[in-house]
């Protein structure tokens, strides 16, 4: 008998043998969106809500699903807009330091692709909406208080592929790009 599936017969016990470590956290949040085409009227950041899933093996590198609202998005200087909002669904890839055994800082890096949902009323009459291909990155932090519970910050920078033409309403920008900062508890199971 050679060494060579010996050694490969002993490899395959270590690492059965090995803990798997994984975690799931979960981050209901809050925050608001801005970018020109949002304050077109100057009326302020809308607020979106979310909630985000995450699987992170090893603690390091993560995937999950994130989606947003943010109802009166479009706030639209010449008053062609009565009601607005856009929904995002995306899955993403997460790459940070190694989540803390108990209390303790995460940073992190965040990206991933998904979709953009529009949904506009016209103050005329007219309802419209639209799904188109999106991507983000982002950047953000867990703190953790203890093991499963913590607190979050994020900020991501979200952009669609399409030309912007909805319910026959032109806007200078032809591309929806925004920023959106969040905060939110952190669950980890």
């Amino acid at each position: 008998m050679t060494w060579r599936p010996l050694a490969a017969v002993v490899l395959f016990l270590v690492l059965l043998a090995t803990p798997a470590r994984a975690d799931v956290l979960l981050t209901p949040y809050l925050g608001q969106s801005w970018s020109g085409i949002i304050n077109d009227a100057h009326a302020g950041y809308p607020t979106t809500y979310g909630v985000r899933a995450e699987w992170f093996s090893r603690g390091v590198f993560g995937v999950g699903a994130d989606y947003a609202r943010t109802p009166d998005f479009l706030a639209d200087a010449d008053g062609r807009v009565r009601d607005s909002t856009v929904s995002t669904l995306m899955g993403t890839v997460t790459i940070g330091s190694p989540l803390p055994a108990s209390g303790g800082f995460q940073p992190y890096l965040s990206g991933g692709a998904g979709v953009m949902r529009f949904e506009v009323e016209r103050s005329g009459g007219g309802d419209d909406s639209r799904t188109d291909f999106a991507f983000n990155i982002g950047a953000g932090a867990n703190v953790f208080f203890t093991r499963n519970f913590g607190a979050n910050i994020d900020f991501r920078y979200l952009r669609n592929t399409q030309d912007f033409d909805l319910a026959g309403l032109q806007f200078e920008e032809k591309i929806v790009e925004y920023a959106r900062w969040s905060g939110g508890l952190v669950f980890r199971f």
